[in-house]
C-alpha cells in the first residue's frame, strides 16, 4: 500500500514513538523517519561526527551541550509502500498524546518594557546585541490536520526546511526554517549568517529600490549591523578552529514568505579537519542571530529577561549522516536553525518568534516584526 507518510503522523503520535517528517529546501518530497523504540537517544554534540539519525538540539542545548537524537529504524519517502511500518507501529498500545506546554506569553506592554531595557543596557556597553523572543498562542478553528499543515507549509515556503517533529513527554513542533546552521553538499560545507529582517507584502511594503536590474529592500544600519554582527562571529569562531580555507558570499537579499533578509553563506571544503566538527557547530549554537554578542553574556541576559522556556525555538534540527535513498544513496548531513516554529497540540499552538535589539533598535518597531515574522504560520494555520 502506498500511503501518503503525511498520514501516518496523528498514529505515530498516538502511540507515543518519536519521529520527524521533514522535506529539505527546494525539495518537493517529504521523508518520514521513526525508531522502533519510545525511549528518546541523546548524543553529546561535541561527537556528532559519530552519530547518525535525526537530531534535535533545545536551545538550552548550548549549556547543556546535549542533544535529541531519533534513531533512523524506518525511513520513509512519499510514494513508499506504508503496510510494514503500520503493522509495526499498530503493535503498540494507545498512551501517547502531544505534550503540549502552555508556555508563558507575555503582554505587549511588558514586551515593550523589557525591550526599552535592554537596549539601555546595550547602549551602556554591556552588550553588542541580544535577542529578545515571545510566544504567541492562536486556537485553531478545527482540529489540528497534520497532513494539510505541511503541505500547506510546503507550498507557500517552499525554499525554506518544513517539518514536524514528536518527541514523547517533550512536544510536537512544526517549522519552516530559512536558517541553515551546517550543511554538507557534495565537496562544500555550507554555513549561513540569516540577520536583518523586513516585511515584503501588498499591504505594507519595504522601502524598496527600483531600477532596471532590481527591486530590493534598502537596508538600514540597524539591519546591516545585525548581519555583520553575526558574519564577523563566524569567520572568529572559524579562524579559532584553524579553519581558513572558506569562501564567503554575500550578503544578499533572501525572501521568505512574507519577509526578506540578509544573509551570507561561507563555503568550506567538505576535506577539512573532520574532528572539528563537533567544536564547530557547538561553537555556532546558538547564533548571535537567535541569540546575541558576546554569546556566553547574551545567553545569561535571555534567561533572565525572558519568562517563557525557548524550548526548542531556536535549537537546531535536521537529517545527519542519513541515507538520502532519493539521490543514489548520498549521506544527507543538514541542520537548521529551528526558527518561524511551533509547538503544537489538538486545538491550538504556541508559536515562538523574536528579534535581535542593538543600539540602534526601537521596541515599537522590534514588537512589529515579532509579529510579522508570527505571520508565517499564522497565515497557514488559519487556512486549514
Amino acid at each position: 500500500m502506498k500511503d501518503s507518510i503525511l498520514n501516518i503522523a496523528d498514529l505515530l503520535i498516538k502511540k507515543g514513538l518519536p519521529y520527524a517528517i521533514y522535506c529539505l529546501p527546494g525539495d518537493s518530497t517529504f521523508n518520514l523517519v521513526f525508531q522502533k523504540s519510545k525511549i528518546l537517544g541523546h548524543f553529546d554534540i561535541l561527537n556528532i561526527e559519530n552519530a547518525s539519525g535525526f537530531v534535535v538540539a533545545p536551545f538550552d542545548s548550548a549549556k547543556t551541550g546535549m542533544a535529541n537524537l531519533i534513531i533512523p529504524d524506518f525511513v520513509l519517502t512519499e510514494g513508499d509502500n506504508t503496510d510494514a511500518a503500520i503493522e509495526f507501529i499498530n503493535t503498540f498500545p494507545d498512551n501517547g498524546n502531544f505534550h503540549f506546554t502552555d508556555n508563558f506569553r507575555i503582554s505587549k506592554s511588558d514586551y515593550l518594557e523589557r525591550a526599552s531595557y535592554l537596549i539601555n543596557m546595550l547602549k551602556k556597553g554591556e552588550l553588542q546585541k541580544v535577542v529578545l523572543s515571545r510566544v504567541v498562542q492562536k486556537n485553531l478553528k478545527t482540529k489540528l490536520n497534520i497532513n494539510k499543515l505541511l503541505k500547506k507549509l510546503k507550498e507557500k515556503y517552499n525554499d525554506a526546511f518544513v517539518y514536524l517533529f514528536h518527541l514523547p513527554d517533550e512536544g510536537t513542533w512544526c517549522g519552516a526554517s530559512p536558517e541553515t546552521l551546517f550543511k554538507v553538499v557534495k565537496n562544500s560545507i555550507f554555513i549561513d549568517a540569516l540577520a536583518g529582517t523586513q516585511l515584503v507584502n501588498n499591504d505594507n511594503p519595504p522601502t524598496l529600490r527600483t531600477d532596471k536590474k532590481s527591486t530590493t529592500p534598502i537596508w538600514t544600519p540597524k539591519e546591516n549591523e545585525e548581519q555583520n554582527f553575526v558574519s564577523l562571529f563566524i569567520k572568529s569562531l572559524l579562524s579559532e578552529l584553524g579553519i581558513n580555507n572558506y569562501k564567503q558570499t554575500g550578503p544578499v537579499t533572501v525572501y521568505s514568505g512574507n519577509l526578506a533578509h540578509l544573509k551570507t553563506t561561507f563555503n568550506i571544503p567538505v576535506s577539512f579537519d573532520k574532528s572539528k566538527t563537533g567544536r564547530l557547530i557547538a561553537g555556532l549554537h546558538p547564533t548571535p542571530a537567535v541569540c546575541g554578542l558576546p554569546k556566553a553574556e547574551a545567553y545569561m541576559l535571555i534567561q533572565k529577561a525572558e519568562q517563557h522556556q525557548r524550548r526548542y525555538y531556536t535549537g537546531f534540527l535536521g537529517p545527519w549522516k542519513m541515507g538520502d535513498y532519493l539521490h543514489d544513496c548520498n549521506q544527507v548531513s543538514q541542520l537548521f536553525v529551528n526558527l518561524r516554529c511551533a509547538e503544537l497540540d489538538h486545538n491550538k499552538i504556541n508559536i515562538y518568534v523574536g528579534g535581535g535589539l542593538t543600539t540602534s533598535s526601537n521596541p515599537k518597531a522590534e514588537y512589529q516584526e515579532t509579529v510579522h515574522k508570527s505571520q508565517t504560520l499564522v497565515s497557514v494555520v488559519e487556512n486549514l
